[in-house]
């Protein structure tokens, strides 16, 4: 697949401005690129000389990143797996397209309630699922299919990996911007457990009531308050996965908002000269990873993941956000539909255009307009 430039077409979408706080959303970004430098580090013997530029250019020739139209893809899949499921939904989707020519990285989040059609299957469901009925290859193509651009290289992330990550960095130091509580944060392990009660009374019950009220044995209450925090595994996993927080912080948005300020958290102690030089340390950070990201990034794509970054401005980072709140020039160009009875009753976005088309056009536009 490649894309078709329509920077010169006449599509009326006027540029979204960059906001200040751009520079948050490329920790997902370098969050796989951490990973990446923690993998290649332990097969160093000598870290120091691992990404010496006469080095890197030395056992990079000959290959290079897989790229069209002068744009490597990476698909990142935060997969949220809280029971003995093999795979789990993904509910953060984020594409990150990196320009070797324009020298920029353009983020491109899609909403986990997008309809969508299986590959393999040949049903509908919301693209959250798609992980766990056709895996990678499946999400992968069904991502190119919505945005109209290649995927080249994936890397699906267990939110365990923040936990036992901060785990083996003896914490992390971060701002809580906003205190809250939630109520409703769900004990792993009791998702399907009835408290006492039938599964006919539950579900007579939930007509009425809540589920915190039905089934409270499943949850738990958690608090933050405002201001620096220092936080192991367990606090910081909460903080990432809470749904339901009072002051604001029950929405999708927030949620991303807190993941992203834990992987910045993450990314500054563990690229420290403390945690680089250690290797019993590395070697830890290697292993937690093994475990928990899934990847066809190879050791030889790594170093061209560095040269590459070496050369991209991280602080001007553009995103590209799909939903159905906002107008169509800056990614508004899904809706939900009054009528869900031809999607199960569930709560769906679908294309404003009947197709993805509008949606090519728009992320085509945005990802070339800089030349």
């Amino acid at each position: 697949m490649k894309y078709v430039d329509v920077k010169n077409q006449n599509v009326n979408y006027s540029r979204r401005p960059i906001k200040k706080n751009g520079r948050k959303k490329t920790v997902l970004v370098a969050f796989t690129f951490m990973a990446v430098v923690a993998v290649t580090a332990v097969f160093s013997k000598d870290i120091r000389a691992l990404f010496n530029p006469v080095s890197i250019v030395a056992n990079f020739t000959g290959s290079s990143l897989k790229q069209s139209d002068g744009r490597t893809n990476i698909l990142i899949l935060g997969e949220d797996r809280r029971t003995s499921m093999e795979k789990g939904l993904t509910d953060t989707i984020i594409v990150a397209s990196i320009g070797k020519i324009d020298k920029d990285i353009v983020l491109i989040s899609l909403p986990r309630d997008l309809w969508v059609q299986s590959p393999s299957k040949g049903g509908y469901e919301k693209i959250n699922s798609m992980y766990i009925y056709g895996g990678v290859e499946d999400t992968s193509k069904v991502i190119e299919n919505v945005l109209g651009i290649p995927i080249h290289y994936y890397a699906v992330v267990d939110f365990n990996l923040f936990k036992e990550t901060i785990s083996v960095l003896n914490g992390i130091e971060l701002t809580v911007d906003t205190a809250f509580e939630d109520y409703e944060y769900p004990i792993e392990g009791k998702e399907t457990d009835r408290c006492g009660k039938t599964s006919e009374e539950i579900d007579e019950l939930l007509k009425e009531q809540s589920p915190l009220y039905v089934v409270p044995c499943r949850y738990q209450h958690i608090s933050f308050e405002q201001g620096p925090q220092n936080m192991d595994g367990e606090t910081a996993l909460q903080y990432a996965r809470s749904r339901h927080g009072n002051n604001g912080e029950n929405t999708d948005f927030a949620r991303a908002k807190r993941q992203q300020k834990i992987i910045l958290a993450v990314k500054d102690k563990a690229l420290s000269l403390n945690t680089l030089l250690n290797p019993a340390k590395l070697k830890d950070l290697y292993d937690t990873y093994a475990k928990n990201v899934v990847t066809n990034v190879t050791l030889t794509d790594a170093q061209g993941f560095y040269l590459l970054t070496q050369e991209v401005d991280f602080s001007s980072v553009r995103s590209i956000v799909l939903d159905d709140g906002s107008s169509a020039d800056v990614g508004g160009l899904l809706y939900h539909p009054n009528d869900t009875s031809l999607y199960g009753g569930k709560y769906v976005l679908i294309p404003r255009a009947g197709d993805f088309s509008q949606i090519h056009a728009y992320v085509q536009k945005y990802i070339f307009e800089a030349r």
